[in-house]
């Protein structure tokens, strides 16, 4: 063979080689997840629609919640399958940065990477957890032979309005009997469980994989966390010294002592109260009380805001006043229908999104009054949202933490909440604008918002502590320690370790983080004082323009912001989206102190004619 033979040969050999080069890493990335956003926008819009046809048909529709559990579980098997292959990716050297965070949206496989056996385990005791606490039927005080008492309604309208120390306290306990004790079997497996789950997930610590959707680990959710209760405190401990001077009032100081925490179960009472709507029947002592608080909803009828259809009309164009594009008009024929459930509790607007493409739903409460019209704002302001990001990647069409929307919502429903804007739609009177009602108002959201936050902290942090092995699940008392820390609250009768109080506080969903609805919280007051600075509705210092009055209908320059924000979905992290709605990347707490400025101003000025004393010395009330 000649020179020039061999030569030709060699490189014709040296183009097939190349040609045949494997691709690079990212481009193989870049098809592997293209085929996941498309098989998980199918398998989620199965598991949507499923939920969906529930809401509209009724909580036991058997069709639907069938097809609820297998759009589920071929959710989790897709996912079980495609672990291995994402799980080779993260191990190699990925340049494009865009793909390595889809990358980390792929879900983990959670509880299914347990063994059967484990996992049959784990699905029992959850269930069987949550069962007690939406199930559990309490024996009534009047008549011991009645054991068929649902906690909510039924003794919540008895404690509601009940003076009977006796009967508060009977129910208190009978609770946490039926709740807490019969749990903590179960609660002992989960945790055992959990902490399996998490190391089989690749984390190096339970907590960590706790707050694996909050871009943190443990040490750093933790740190920003007790900055918030920190900088909370101030103002949670005189409006605490303000509400033990009430209970004092009404249940005398053998009871509810100087200096000390107040009792757990008559404070609940009292701070429950204020969710209470305006009625004649007001069980809480406002500041105010001959001002009172404006009847929203009588306002709403007068003005023929008296039908869910009416209302969403009525939000949607406050969504277009502020600069956001207007929804079409068909959307309440097309995309719109009524919750078959339409009780009074569980009966809420809720937008559906659906993935991989342009399309959401509503389904409204029928129900109105002004708890439904607030919470149009919060379901609109979903729907926007929810349109804004659907051009992202499944992995990406999702909020940047849990509940991030929720501080979005709520921003709007608390400014459509301003006394000004409801004096605008000629809702309510003007005298609602005074110092006096202004005060009235800040006392009951501050009943329902201040007094949460460090409840949410002590249930995170207590589990958290256990699942790390930081504290003994049978150690009460160190649950009783967190919650007088933070909540200044004991127990009303003397606590031992025998007893397991911890899982009755825990609502329905034993694994439910409470650590992001906190962060939503602090997130929705930081937004609201931002968009209010920006459209100059709010000055630090200048009395004519409070925060809390603070109007934001009309103001254009909002939409843009908001719609550049939540169009990147998850693709960002959160405090990169935060950054751009606030020009600060953490979240803060000023907004919410600086809402709530007059109320404190005012609860430190009554504290000092009242002579009360400020915070409480340690309990006696839990004896290991």
């Amino acid at each position: 063979m000649s020179w020039f033979n061999i030569l030709l040969t060699f490189l014709l050999f040296l183009h097939v080689t190349l040609g045949n080069e494997p691709k690079s890493v990212d481009e193989e990335l870049q098809k592997f997840l293209h085929r996941v956003n498309d098989r998980l926008a199918d398998l989620y819009n199965k598991e949507v629609l499923a939920a969906w046809q529930n809401e509209i048909k009724g909580p036991n529709d058997l069709v639907a919640l069938l097809q609820s559990d297998i759009a589920t579980q071929e959710i989790i098997s897709y996912l079980k399958k495609i672990s291995t292959k994402a799980a080779k990716f993260k191990r190699l050297n990925i340049t494009d940065e865009k793909l390595k965070t889809q990358l980390a949206k792929i879900p983990v496989v959670g509880y299914e990477v347990l063994d059967n056996d484990d996992l049959d385990t784990m699905y029992a005791v959850t269930t069987n957890m949550s069962d007690i606490y939406r199930n559990v039927k309490l024996c009534s005080f009047t008549d011991p032979n009645n054991c068929n008492l649902t906690l909510v309604p039924d003794v919540q309208h008895i404690l509601h309005s009940s003076k009977n120390i006796a009967e508060i306290e009977f129910y208190w306990l009978e609770w946490r009997k039926k709740t807490g004790t019969a749990a903590k079997d179960d609660f002992i497996q989960f945790v055992e469980l959990y902490r399996k789950t998490a190391k089989l997930n690749g984390f190096a610590k339970p907590s960590d994989y706790w707050f694996r959707d909050l871009e943190e680990n443990s040490v750093e959710a933790f740190d920003l966390l007790d900055n918030i209760m920190t900088q909370l405190r101030p103002l949670f401990e005189q409006f605490h010294a303000y509400i033990r001077s009430e209970l004092r009032q009404i249940y005398g100081s053998e009871l509810i002592e100087h200096n000390k925490p107040y009792p757990q179960n008559l404070a609940e009472i009292f701070i429950g109260n204020s969710y209470r709507r305006t009625e004649p029947e007001w069980y809480v002592n406002l500041p105010y009380n001959d001002v009172g608080l404006p009847n929203i909803t009588e306002g709403l009828f007068k003005r023929a805001l008296n039908n869910s259809q009416r209302m969403f009309w009525n939000v949607a164009e406050y969504y277009r006043s502020i600069g956001l594009p207007q929804l079409e008009e068909k959307f309440w024929t097309d995309n719109t229908m009524p919750r078959a459930d339409t009780d009074d509790v569980t009966c809420w607007h809720k937008a559906w999104k659906y993935y991989g493409n342009q399309h959401v739903n509503l389904s409204y409460c029928p129900i109105t009054n002004e708890e439904r019209f607030m919470n149009m704002f919060e379901a609109i302001s979903d729907v926007y949202y929810y349109q804004a990001y659907q051009d992202q990647p499944t992995l990406f069409e999702d909020e940047p933490f849990p509940n991030f929307s929720d501080a979005l919502g709520k921003v709007f429903s608390m400014a459509a909440s301003s006394p000004k804007y409801l004096e605008k739609l000629k809702i309510i009177e003007n005298k609602f604008t005074t110092k006096d009602a202004r005060i009235n108002r800040l006392y009951v959201m501050g009943l329902r918002t201040i007094f949460l936050l460090p409840v949410f902290y002590v249930l995170d942090r207590y589990r958290v502590d256990v699942i790390d092995e930081k504290i003994d699940v049978s150690n009460n008392c160190a649950y009783w320690e967190l919650t007088e820390k933070y909540t200044g609250a004991e127990p009303p009768i003397v606590r031992t370790n025998n007893d397991f109080d911890a899982p009755a506080k825990l609502l329905m969903e034993v694994d439910d983080q409470y650590t992001s609805h906190l962060m939503s919280t602090v997130l929705q007051f930081q937004l609201y004082k931002r968009f209010c600075e920006l459209t100059g509705q709010y000055k630090q210092d200048d009395p004519n323009l409070p925060l809390d009055l603070c109007d934001l209908s009309n103001q254009t320059i909002i939409g843009p912001l908001l719609l550049d924000a939540i169009s990147l979905g998850s693709s960002k992290s959160y405090k990169d989206i935060i950054y751009m709605l606030t020009n600060d990347n953490e979240l803060k707490l000023d907004g919410l102190l600086e809402y709530f400025q007059p109320l404190y101003d005012w609860l430190v000025e009554q504290n000092k004619l009242r002579n009360e004393e400020i915070g409480w010395t340690n309990s006696d009330r839990c004896v290991s």
